[in-house]
């Protein structure tokens, strides 16, 4: 999905989605803000379905760099994403 991405770059959003959507779970379950580069964002509105489709893309690329504790605090916000109705 995201391989014309630098590796680099690539590491960069999902380090920075992950800092955005980990800052506050329960504000990232009402606002799904993935990525902020001054006064834009990138935001993946609610009822979609793509939320945790997101969330699993995150999972996926820090189980590949074993940050295990990322993927926990990341399937914990999943949870709550389902539970709101992703």
């Amino acid at each position: 999905m995201l391989d014309y991405l630098s590796g680099n770059d690539h590491r960069d959003l999902m380090s920075e989605s992950f800092n955005l959507l980990t800052k506050n779970l329960t504000k990232s379950v009402n606002r799904f803000v993935v990525y902020k580069e001054g006064s834009q964002s990138i935001e993946i509105p609610h009822g979609l379905g793509q939320r945790s489709k997101y969330i699993d893309l995150l999972i996926k690329h820090f189980t590949e760099d074993e940050e295990y504790e990322k993927c926990q605090i990341l399937q914990e916000l999943k949870e709550l994403v389902l539970m709101a109705g992703d």
